[in-house]
Order: structure tokens, then C-alpha cells, then sequence
């Protein structure tokens, strides 16, 4: 087995036990996918205050969307988050990372 194969194995493997239910909601189609929710810590500095945010960003693989785009969709049980910035492809060029902000509250 080649290690691209070997990789998207062990991604699938990743979401089946990680990864929650949500529906993708691009321009074109609304479908199921998994995701995995991550909150990245970011430090913002203010002046000579230093303020600490999250930024949520969600995974979800290559196989099940294409080509996502900023202002599509993902509803993760009724919580609404829209991608925020372009998604980028992980180092193996099999997960999407998506940048999103909550649109609303369950």
C-alpha cells in the first residue's frame, strides 16, 4: 500500500472515531460530512493589555468536499458556523482546515 493510501486510511480512521455529524451547506449542494471542531488560543495584544481569544476552525475531509468555499456553511446540531477565510489543505492534501465564525447560538 502507498503511503498517500496509508494516510487516507488513518484519516478516515481519525473521523469515524473523533468526528461529529454536520451538513455542509455550499452555493451548489447540502450534504452530510464529519467534522472535527478545534479551538486554536490565539493572544491579541491592545495597547499593553494582552486579551486571549479562540478562533473556532473546523477539519473535514478532501473525499467528502471538493472544493469549499469562504461563506459556505456547516451546521454542527443546529449551530451554524460560516467559513470565514479560504480553507487550506493539511500537508497531506487530504483535510480542509476552515477558519469559521458561529453564526448562532443552539
Amino acid at each position: 500500500m502507498d503511503p498517500k493510501a496509508r494516510f487516507s486510511r488513518a484519516i478516515d480512521s481519525q473521523f469515524k472515531h473523533l468526528g461529529r455529524e454536520a451538513t455542509y451547506k455550499g452555493v451548489t449542494s447540502k450534504h452530510s460530512i464529519r467534522v472535527i471542531a478545534r479551538r486554536p488560543e490565539q493572544l491579541f495584544s491592545l495597547r499593553d493589555e494582552k486579551m486571549h481569544g479562540e478562533k473556532p476552525q473546523l477539519e473535514f475531509r478532501l473525499s467528502e468536499v471538493s472544493s469549499p468555499s469562504r461563506g459556505d456553511e456547516i451546521d454542527i446540531n443546529g449551530r451554524i458556523y460560516r467559513i470565514e477565510e479560504e480553507p487550506r489543505l493539511d500537508l497531506h492534501q487530504l483535510v480542509w482546515v476552515a477558519d469559521t465564525l458561529a453564526k448562532n447560538s443552539p
